[in-house]
């Protein structure tokens, strides 16, 4: 959906005119209706301040082309010259571009790295101004496979490379059915952990089902044959010592969310 469509379903659903918004953003109520009539498009700049005005990701306001991309830089795989990257078994990968993405690894290791690399590149074919390339791309990179999971490093550094680059061959493999799935059951594991926060009780049937959701989210990234419940235990344990997984869950589901997850994961799954 275009902003037009967007714009409008947004502003509404938070109960504002279009001169209450026009207000928040500084700007005339004119310069809001031409947006929601498509006479004119907001921009990258003027997009992101709409998105903190409405509440909402800035990417549910930019109008993305609906054709298959590289999920590390965003490059639609329909521009000239464009080539999948390959695994470090040689096969395609059908997730990253060449330039992104070769012989099983990344080219550059910091999403900043790549906006420096691809912007000029996204100026030559859109003929946007370079801090326009660079302010879209700051904001459409950040919902890309690659850098949804910001503790990457981390993670080679915990769990070794072999098993950080299995879940990734797993996540990469997967189809589009498959990889929108999982991010329904990651959502819905937000809904139910408000449910079971609600009962009190790591042992009620809320409790029980959340614990199980939790599971088959987990498997979906390990993989049956390298799942056990001593390993998605001991994984869980650390979400209460990492501040950043305790305002995850308790910003999505209320204080206390993370460690009474892990509490519930605890009862249902020893």
């Amino acid at each position: 959906m275009t902003i037009k469509d967007t714009l409008p379903q947004l502003r509404k659903q938070r109960g504002l005119t279009q001169e209450d918004l026009a207000v928040k953003l500084f700007v005339t109520r004119q310069a809001v209706s031409r947006w929601e009539t498509g006479e004119t498009t907001p921009s990258i700049d003027m997009a992101k301040l709409i998105a903190t005005a409405l509440d909402t990701p800035v990417m549910h306001l930019i109008d993305l082309p609906q054709e298959p991309s590289c999920q590390c830089c965003g490059t639609p795989f329909s521009v000239p010259n464009m080539e999948k990257g390959t695994n470090a078994d040689g096969t395609e990968n059908p997730n990253y571009c060449k330039w992104c993405y070769d012989k099983g690894a990344f080219a550059n290791d910091t999403m900043d790295e790549v906006i420096e690399h691809s912007a000029p590149y996204y100026v030559e074919a859109t003929g946007v101004s370079l801090d326009e390339a660079v302010s879209f791309m700051g904001a459409m990179l950040p919902t890309l496979k690659r850098w949804k999971d910001p503790y990457e490093q981390e993670a080679r550094e915990r769990y070794g490379d072999e098993a950080v680059q299995a879940t990734h061959d797993r996540l990469d493999a997967m189809t589009a059915d498959e990889w929108s799935a999982k991010e329904l059951l990651e959502e819905a594991i937000k809904v139910q952990l408000r449910l079971a926060l609600a009962s009190a009780s790591p042992t009620s049937d809320e409790s029980a089902e959340l614990a199980h959701m939790h599971e088959r989210w987990i498997r979906m990234h390990w993989g049956d044959a390298a799942y056990s419940r001593q390993a998605h235990l001991g994984l869980a344990s650390g979400y209460v010592a990492d501040e950043r997984f305790t305002a995850y869950y308790d910003s999505a589901c209320g204080e206390g969310a993370t460690a009474f997850l892990v509490e519930a994961l605890k009862a249902n799954l020893a």
